[in-house]
């Protein structure tokens, strides 16, 4: 695409976009751009920053984030500037978020450069939020693609019932785990001529648009905040948030320092804490629990995260300043009842956790009173929208253990 070039972390390459995921093994292709920071009059949510959205053109598809200053839970916490990126369904506040995730901010613009290409349609491994947002935006846009997900997730797969899902295919493994269903993607994306993987981590469509809640942040409080907190999994929202950050100081528009990036993950499964703790920039077996464990949030587990990655968690952490934290199932469940006492909408698992990682930083003088401080509510309102609207759980096209998954699918196709 003429707005933007791909260039390649380690070799420095740049190099054609055929919705490429990946040049080198071991570094994140990312999105570069000439222009400035502009905020498009007339659009909405992540087009209002589409100069630097990875896409030709915007699209009739719409997520965003709201951003704003809280009144009772900054008194609650002790914090005279902390503020909110909700990702979500809440109407009163205009919510821009319809499945309850920043999921949908990753969706929208990965959806046209999926069109760019001319892909016949998109592969998609999830937990649960990812695919939700995906199936919501390909019914509606009836751009086929088929979700990939474990029978423990399964039920997080529905959409409102006046939304025709016919487009969407869904594979549940049967005893299966959210690796499985990474691993399984790649291999249904070497049978289907055409169809692409959703990419990730790797997608730069998905890092930039998860990326311009930090330019919406900045728009709406001003300046940069000092510190932004968000319950990590993977990697590519806080990933896109830095390279966001990075593309105000390339192009002139700040010269201040950069958000400190601080990322949560649950006590029981915390690879990425470990590995930062220790001051690794690679992940090691001893930082993932040796046997299965219970968490709080289980949206925040992943087997690979893109930790040590060229351009990954490691490097953005440290291009940052940032930090790490872990809480347990207690302290995220009261900071989550804080939060809806206060606020007044329910929140999703890892907006609690990451919530929880501020009432920890504050305690421990990591952060100040007088702090401006950015927290991603990255799920919420799941509980309204349900009350709202009648929802239905997509029904399986597959459903089997994930040796036989293949061959099902062939025989389907």
């Amino acid at each position: 695409m003429g707005k933007y070039k791909l260039r390649c972390l380690e070799t420095q390459e740049y190099i054609p976009d055929n919705y490429t995921l990946k040049h080198t093994d071991n570094a994140l292709l990312r999105s570069e751009y000439d222009s400035k920071f502009v905020i498009e009059s007339g659009e909405e949510g992540v087009w209002k920053f589409s100069n630097w959205l990875s896409t030709s053109q915007t699209s009739s598809l719409i997520a965003g984030t709201r951003t704003y200053k809280t009144t009772e839970l900054g008194k609650k916490l002790g914090l005279d500037n902390l503020w909110v990126a909700f990702h979500g369904y809440w109407p009163e506040k205009g919510g821009m978020c319809p499945t309850g995730s920043f999921k949908d901010m990753e969706a929208v613009p990965t959806l046209q450069r999926l069109k760019d290409h001319d892909c016949a349609g998109v592969i998609c491994a999830s937990a649960g939020n990812t695919a939700r947002a995906f199936a919501h935006y390909c019914a509606l846009a009836r751009f086929p693609l088929i979700v990939i997900i474990s029978e423990a997730q399964s039920h997080r797969v529905w959409l409102r019932e006046d939304i025709d899902s016919s487009i969407v295919k869904l594979i549940v493994i049967e005893d299966g785990t959210y690796q499985d269903a990474k691993d399984i993607s790649k291999l249904i994306a070497k049978k289907l001529p055409g169809w692409q993987l959703e990419g990730g981590a790797h997608n730069v469509a998905r890092r930039d648009g998860i990326g311009t809640l930090i330019l919406e942040s900045y728009n709406q409080i001003g300046v940069l905040p000092d510190y932004y907190f968000q319950g990590v999994g993977g990697g590519p929202g806080p990933i896109g948030v830095f390279e966001m950050m990075e593309r105000l100081r390339d192009s002139g528009d700040y010269d201040g320092d950069f958000t400190k990036i601080f990322l949560s993950q649950n006590i029981e499964h915390s690879p990425i804490h470990k590995a930062w703790q220790d001051g690794r920039n690679n992940l090691v077996d001893a930082d993932f629990p040796k046997e299965k464990k219970s968490v709080y949030s289980d949206y925040l587990l992943n087997a690979s995260p893109s930790y040590e990655i060229i351009g990954g968690v490691y490097d953005i952490l440290k291009g940052s300043n940032g930090d790490t934290f872990v809480v347990t199932k207690e302290e995220a469940l009261e900071a989550k009842a804080i939060f809806e006492q206060t606020e007044g909408i329910d929140i999703m698992s890892p907006a609690a956790v990451a919530l929880a990682s501020i009432i920890k930083a504050k305690e421990e003088n990591k952060i100040k009173s007088e702090d401006i401080i950015l927290l991603n509510v990255s799920g919420a309102g799941v509980d309204r929208l349900k009350n709202d609207f009648k929802i239905t759980n997509l029904e399986p096209w597959i459903k089997t253990k994930k040796e036989n998954i293949i061959q099902e699918l062939m025989d389907k196709i």
